[in-house]
């Protein structure tokens, strides 16, 4: 067994984002940096969920994978079909039980709901990324939403996690824009039916919604303090500086901004809680 091709399938780092993405709405629905029992479970909870919806995307991508990712574990033989599909099973399995058997009802609902948009996108909407764009891109929204949902508070949540949602939307749309010629043939994504032109003020539009969301609790004296405040401003001129550079098809700098603007945003949503 090559252990470090089933690590490897679960996209460990991005499934780490969930779990804290789980972490930091429990904090701002709770106004209160903790952990307890409820919260361990549900960073768990979103880890493996995270990780199936990695695998079983992997599964239903083999025969593209083989073509344009050959090195990725199951493309490569690594680990099979069969095994892989095993793999994602048992741990939406896992992840929906610890939700039904601990978690309140809500939590375990939107557990379940996001494992089957997570199986039909891999199964039936693979391929057009435009639908994809908004499915990938939720994934932050929802472990925000995911996390207060231990505690039933969604004031601020719900303006953070729409701007999450907004600014994860204008990265997958940067990522299509770079994607274009290695997508053709495999994958229909939004810059193949309408202009880059178009594309490029779709993100802007997502970017600056996402700017202006983020404010929203601050204004309404309902989340947020000066640290909030500061790093959510830093955050924002990383966005438009992302926005700037994919308005100038520098693509590749564009994402890198973007990320490591989104991780500074997060941090400024746990900052919020001080």
């Amino acid at each position: 067994m090559n252990l470090k091709a089933f690590v490897e399938l679960v996209r460990p780092i991005n499934c780490l984002m969930a779990t804290l993405g789980t972490f930091i709405g429990f904090a701002i629905s709770s106004s209160a940096l903790q952990l307890n029992f409820p919260i361990t479970i549900a960073m768990a909870v979103a880890f493996l969920i995270c990780g199936g919806g990695m695998v079983v995307n992997d599964f239903f991508d083999l025969e593209i994978d083989k073509k344009l990712k050959p090195g990725k574990p199951i493309a490569s033989g690594q680990v099979s079909a069969k095994t892989a599909l095993v793999y994602t099973a048992i741990l939406f399995l896992l992840g929906n039980a610890l939700a039904f058997y601990f978690l309140p009802l809500l939590a375990f609902a939107i557990t379940l709901a996001f494992t089957a948009v997570l199986i039909l996108y891999s199964w039936l909407l693979a391929k057009a990324k435009y639908v994809g764009n908004f499915v990938v891109a939720s994934g932050t929204a929802f472990t925000l939403i995911f996390g207060a949902s231990l505690v039933g508070n969604f004031e601020a949540v719900a303006f953070l996690a729409v701007a999450a949602l907004s600014a994860n939307v204008a990265r997958e749309l940067i990522k299509d824009l770079e994607d274009v010629k290695a997508d053709k043939g495999f994958k229909v994504s939004l810059p193949m039916l309408i202009s880059q032109k178009t594309v490029k003020l779709f993100v802007l539009f997502y970017s600056l919604e996402a700017i202006l969301l983020v404010y929203i609790p601050l204004w309404l004296g309902i989340f947020g303090n000066f640290y909030f405040a500061v790093l959510m401003s830093i955050a924002n001129i990383g966005f438009v500086a992302s926005y700037v550079k994919a308005a100038g098809n520098e693509f590749s700098k564009a994402q890198v901004i973007s990320k490591a603007s989104m991780l500074i945003a997060l941090i400024g949503f746990l900052a919020g809680v001080l």
